[in-house]
């Protein structure tokens, strides 16, 4: 009897390494799809951020008479836009903010979303493809 408690012993000190480096690759694997889960997120937050002051700074144009704050965008405005544009989103994003340059919002209504401003942001912005 105890050279069968000797063996057991031994069995489980021989399978006791595998279980750990078993149940370490688990945690591993598991932290690496919530570390990227959790970049996914962040990097959604700050593209939603961007298209939204964007949005904001867009809506501070058209004519004084509707409150405007500016007749039209300059590209002095757009460029550090552009520029951020760049990085969070790629060309495509970048090129439609410098689309805007020298035109204005010029609507009633503020508080509307602009569709056709935030068109292009879809691709990007949408998880319906995930």
């Amino acid at each position: 009897m105890n050279q069968d408690l000797k063996d057991i012993v031994s069995l489980f000190a021989a399978s006791l390494s595998p279980i750990v480096a078993i149940i370490a690759i688990y945690i591993g694997v598991k932290n690496y799809k919530l570390a990227k889960r959790k970049r996914n997120d962040d990097l959604f937050d700050r593209r939603y951020k961007f298209l939204k002051d964007f949005e904001k700074a867009w809506k501070t144009t058209g004519p004084e008479s509707m409150g405007a704050e500016k007749p039209h965008l300059e590209w002095d405005e757009l460029e550090a836009f552009a520029q951020e544009a760049y990085y969070l989103f790629g060309k495509d994003i970048a090129d439609h903010i410098r689309s805007y340059e020298g035109k204005s919002y010029g609507r009633h209504f503020s508080w509307v979303p602009d569709l056709e401003l935030a068109k292009p942001f879809n691709k990007y912005l949408c998880f319906e493809r995930e």
